[in-house]
């Protein structure tokens, strides 16, 4: 009971980004069943630009699990407290153990596009990207920034970061189907891997109660030795 009214407040506070993030999943559903893998990526491989190919490799670094670690360093800077600290490395953590399960136990056989596509098939290549060939499914880059747009959002409640975190999100993922490194099915399945991994680590961390210096400032451990600083919760 405690779980399903922490659900409730989570989807109050957050509506806006909860509506859109449900609406964009449900309709990405319909491609799985409309076409296969290889067609639906060769469909969607038809448009390129060279800004596409400029932007899309820098752009694809925002779902790198190093860029996400990186992030870690500036909540810590700016006061984050030492619970949301720990919902955000438990979130990755969570979304790791899974990608990394599925990807290297469960569905090691799964080729990348370029290993599947046929010998006829015209595919826009982007100049300097090296493409893998194995461990496709699913996406961790896709996974990476969907849960740090779920966190940042679950932080902070803000409706208009809900528009701009979900459109990041969206260009991540489709920068590893443009880049050719992932299909579809990919890194839609890697959404909700990153989406549902956030919520848990989330409501767990949220009722976690082990202390005062939970909800005290990181830099009570690294700098004042217990002392707490004025933080927002």
């Amino acid at each position: 009971m405690k779980q399903l009214a922490a659900i409730r407040m989570i989807w109050s506070e957050s509506s806006l980004f909860f509506y859109l993030l449900i609406t964009l999943l449900i309709i990405g559903i319909f491609p799985l069943f409309l076409w296969d893998k290889v067609s639906f990526l060769i469909w969607l491989k038809q448009w390129h630009h060279p800004i596409a190919d400029y932007v899309a490799p820098y752009l694809t670094w925002f779902g790198d699990g190093v860029a996400y670690l990186s992030i870690l360093p500036v909540f810590a800077l700016f006061g984050a407290s030492c619970r949301k600290m720990i919902i955000m490395g438990g979130s990755f953590v969570c979304m790791s153990i899974v990608v990394q399960l599925l990807k290297r136990v469960f569905f090691s056989h799964m080729l990348r596009p370029i290993a599947l596509l046929p010998l006829d098939a015209s595919i826009h290549l982007v100049d300097g990207v090296s493409l893998s060939r194995d461990l496709s499914f699913p996406s961790g880059h896709s996974a990476t920034i969907f849960v740090l747009i779920s966190v940042i959002q679950l932080f902070s409640k803000n409706k208009i970061y809900s528009v701009v975190l979900l459109g990041l999100a969206l260009a991540v993922a489709y920068s590893r189907i443009y880049l050719l490194q992932h299909f579809y099915t990919d890194v839609y399945i890697g959404a909700w891997i990153g989406t549902i991994s956030a919520l848990v680590a989330y409501i767990v961390g949220m009722h976690w109660d082990r202390g005062e210096w939970l909800d005290r400032s990181i830099y009570c451990l690294l700098y004042t030795h217990g002392k707490s600083l004025p933080i927002k919760k």
